[in-house]
């Protein structure tokens, strides 16, 4: 019944047994997830996402306050603004990640068929499927992360393909205008380019070609945004989010923003006593209004708030590093607990999908936590050895985002380590395979 199944002319674009398992394995649990759930998850983030996706319908971007990057609203432009219908798009950028990550293990030396297993367990995790159903851009950038990592993985650093690099300035660039924080990632990558057999002819080589379009997204688009607000940057959330890290120390600031300081540690003492989330206090001050007075627009209101947290941070410099380090950083490691926000129609498969999920959370902070682990590891060995190693580039890249992070964004931060889970998996596994005698089973041996 499989084998017939797996014949179909819906699989004819691959001769991989194992691909075709993987699609059709990752569709059945999708749609049984999905026939349990029959709903889309909306945040608070989604609103925006929303807005700027009905500007692009009615293909009209003039005045347009500037919140959001194009990335993630083409694809509910895409569906027409019909989020169910990105759920299904979503559904399929999940299945294809998959895949990826599977060629990307073939890459690494597993068997075809430890390759398929560890692929299927990549995708088993609950909150892969609570990202998909959610109008969330997670979902497309674990996609286009897991694209950048196999081309990585496939033999970039030492390929003078002018075709690949091409390919891999677009993903790059795409990237960019879905989340422009990951503007610093082709400047990483061209940084290995160029260490990787090191030569000064390699400086100024195609390899720069991997810049031209993350380049082009980030300052397109922050033109768009000049153009329609004033203010040249990527997203005009910018300045509320330099603000958001103040937070602990919000009162320590210059009298000229006491219009600021004043509501936002009152709303701070609210969060506290209220147990919410402190470190969307800022957002509380904002949506109760506390700004009202000024009469600013989102974008100059935002640029203020920038200012003022400019001054803040620099003024207590100790306080926010602490904050960095202590807090933001810390949360990356953690898993976001997308399971809180999504409740499945029937409550004892609500419930047994819950403990299912507290177990799969345990597993996945065991992985991190052993990566994390691994970090000076791989940088004691890249000391010792001078080579660039591709566990060194995904450590690298990982340790970065971390601490990039931590330093713009305070809230919810571990939500931007979830791309990049599948790959600390990958690491730690094949760390045990090369140290350990009772996983060198996992090296290949079907090909």
């Amino acid at each position: 019944m499989v084998n017939k199944i797996l014949n179909l002319k819906i699989f004819s674009f691959t001769n991989s047994r194992e691909i075709k398992l993987l699609i059709l394995i990752g569709l059945i649990y999708r749609l049984l997830l999905f026939g349990l759930y029959l709903h889309t998850t909306q945040f608070p983030d989604s609103y925006s996402f929303r807005i700027l996706a009905e500007r692009m319908l009615d293909f009209n971007l003039n005045g347009y306050s500037g919140e959001r990057s194009p990335g993630y609203p083409l694809f509910l432009f895409l569906a027409f603004g019909q989020v169910r219908l990105v759920v299904i798009y979503q559904f399929l950028m999940g299945i294809i990640a998959s895949i990826y990550w599977y060629k990307t293990l073939l890459n690494f030396s597993f068997s075809n068929r430890t390759s398929l297993f560890l692929a299927l367990f990549l995708q088993s995790f609950l909150h892969v499927f609570c990202y998909e159903t959610s109008i969330l851009s997670e979902t497309i950038s674990l996609l286009f992360i897991s694209m950048i990592f196999y081309e990585i993985t496939n033999g970039y650093f030492e390929n003078k393909s002018l075709k690949q690099e091409l390919y891999l300035s677009f993903l790059l660039g795409f990237l960019v205008i879905v989340k422009p924080f990951f503007a610093f990632l082709p400047f990483l990558i061209y940084g290995f380019a160029i260490l990787k057999n090191f030569s000064f002819q390699k400086i100024i080589s195609k390899k720069l070609l991997v810049l031209v379009f993350p380049l082009l997204s980030y300052f397109g688009w922050s033109y768009v945004n000049k153009v329609n607000t004033g203010y040249f940057v990527s997203t005009t959330f910018f300045g509320l989010n330099i603000a958001q890290n103040c937070v602990y120390f919000a009162e320590n600031s210059s009298e000229e923003y006491d219009w600021i300081s004043q509501p936002y540690v009152k709303h701070r003492e609210i969060a506290i006593t209220e147990n919410r989330d402190v470190a969307m206090t800022i957002w509380y001050a904002y949506e109760a209004g506390e700004f009202d007075n000024k009469n600013l627009s989102f974008p100059d209101l935002s640029n203020e708030l920038g200012k003022y947290g400019k001054e803040t941070i620099k003024a207590n410099q100790s306080k926010y590093w602490n904050q960095v380090i202590t807090k933001s950083w810390l949360d990356f490691w953690n898993v976001f607990d997308m399971k809180e926000y999504v409740k499945f129609r029937i409550p004892i498969v609500d419930k047994a999908l819950s403990a299912v999920w507290i177990l799969q959370k345990v597993i996945l902070l065991a992985f991190k936590f052993a990566f994390l682990i691994l970090i000076p590891f791989y940088t004691f060995q890249f000391f010792r050895n001078r080579k660039i190693t591709y566990e060194l580039v995904i450590v690298t890249t990982i340790f970065s985002t971390s601490f990039l992070q931590a330093m713009v964004v305070f809230g919810t931060n571990s939500k931007y380590s979830f791309p990049f889970e599948y790959l600390m998996i990958i690491v730690v596994l094949m760390f045990f395979r090369k140290y350990f005698t009772f996983a060198k089973h996992l090296n290949t041996s079907q090909q």
